[in-house]
């Protein structure tokens, strides 16, 4: 009897050993797989749910694409960029005292006073309320837009006598003289080789009204397209002078009647 107890006790212990090593061996599954849950890449961790807090290698992020505005389309070099008009272009002054300045802005010194309500000039480039100018000989200066009107105007080219002086007067306008030449009547006119003929029309038959000496200023009312005339009125007179004879147009400018 106490023989096969002591039989029985080793098949116990082969079946408890059979039972550790079965537990072992589950326990070593279990080992593995937390081992392996250690070393598996953070992608695959973050695919079960768990962050790992190890050292990853950046990765470089495309950037996104620039959302760009299309660049507005530059300005015609023969367009004003404040108002739009054609460049050049002939304007009038408004006032009977006109400031040219050596700048776009009153900070700049005075270069010139005109005194000639409706002298012609012709505008090159417009910065702000300001406007780069031209006169007929060729003087350029900067001058408020207040100061001009869109009127058409024109001037008898060169210098003028008066008073029965040999002397010339520039006309420009440069100075602060008043003096502006008279049109007489072409009856009792005693034309000069620098005066110049208005005519009744652009016609053949056309008849002298009267003699514009230089620095007479008057209006332009037309110039016909394919005319080498121009349908003008100074001082009360009415009458067609050449293109060629005054400054204020354009070659080939055509001027449409008010």
């Amino acid at each position: 009897m106490v023989m096969a107890l002591f039989a029985a006790c080793p098949a116990r212990g082969a079946e408890g050993e059979q039972a550790m090593s079965h537990a072992s061996h589950h326990h070593g599954k279990r080992h593995e797989k937390h081992h392996a849950a250690v070393h598996e890449p953070a992608h695959a961790a973050k695919a079960h749910g768990r962050v790992h807090h190890g050292r990853t290698t950046p990765h470089k992020v495309a950037p996104a694409a620039p959302t760009t505005q299309p660049a507005p389309p530059p300005v015609p070099d023969n367009v004003g960029t404040e108002t739009k008009l054609p460049l050049p272009r002939y304007a009038a002054m408004r006032a009977d005292r006109v400031y040219m300045r050596r700048g776009p802005g009153e900070r700049y010194p005075i270069d010139w006073v005109y005194h000639r309500r409706g002298y012609p000039v012709l505008i090159e480039r417009e910065f702000g309320v300001w406007r780069l100018v031209e006169d007929q000989d060729g003087q350029k200066g900067w001058v408020h837009q207040v100061t001009l009107h869109g009127s058409r105007s024109f001037i008898i080219p060169g210098s003028v006598s008066y008073d029965g002086d040999a002397s010339k007067v520039s006309t420009t306008g440069h100075a602060d003289s008043r003096i502006v030449a008279y049109v007489p009547a072409g009856e009792v006119a005693r034309g000069q080789n620098h005066d110049v003929p208005l005519m009744s029309s652009d016609k053949p038959d056309r008849t002298v009204v009267a003699l514009l000496e230089p620095g007479a200023i008057g209006k332009i009312k037309a110039c016909p397209q394919g005319s080498s005339w121009c349908h003008v009125t100074v001082r009360g007179y009415d009458g067609w002078i050449e293109r060629r004879l005054l400054w204020g147009v354009q070659p080939g400018e055509i001027i449409q009647p008010d």
